[in-house]
């Protein structure tokens, strides 16, 4: 399954790559977030390994994720394991004085969860949405929502 969801942000691309490319910021604007473990000596760039509880649809799990693509200023890309398998990106791209921020994500679906595969979609798009709304207040100075 393939999700991506978009967003505007008024804030210059350079502010919005480094933001988002701090896994400490996550809980800022993730909502399923619980906590975030940033591991060994690499804070970011290709090779960053992160371990995350998250709650979602009232479960919780541990992922781990590990960063693959790094392109400072533009791409992270990174692939999740535990109680889900994915691959995911976030692609920065100035426009003006602010940014588009895609996040995109292959989430990959088993058993019972890949029958469901179109009310999943709709509840992870729905989620993006919700967290890059988020994100945009924190990045914006709006309260949030």
């Amino acid at each position: 399954m393939r999700v991506s969801q978009s967003i505007y942000i008024a804030r210059p691309s350079e502010d919005v790559f480094a933001f988002v490319a701090d896994h400490k910021n996550d809980h800022l604007w993730r909502a399923e977030l619980i906590s975030t473990n940033v591991e060994g000596d690499v804070g970011e760039g290709v090779g960053t390994h992160v371990r995350q509880r998250v709650s979602y649809q009232g479960r919780t799990a541990e992922t781990h994720l590990e960063v693959t693509e790094f392109e400072p200023g533009r791409r992270i890309c990174f692939r999740a394991h535990g109680g889900v398998r994915a691959h995911g990106c976030y692609d920065v791209k100035p426009d003006g004085p602010g940014t588009y921020l895609t996040v995109s994500a292959t989430v990959e679906l088993k058993g019972g969860a890949a029958m469901l595969e179109r009310f999943v979609r709709q509840a992870v798009e729905q989620a993006a949405a919700q967290d890059l709304q988020r994100l945009k207040g924190v990045l914006e100075g709006a309260p949030a929502t």
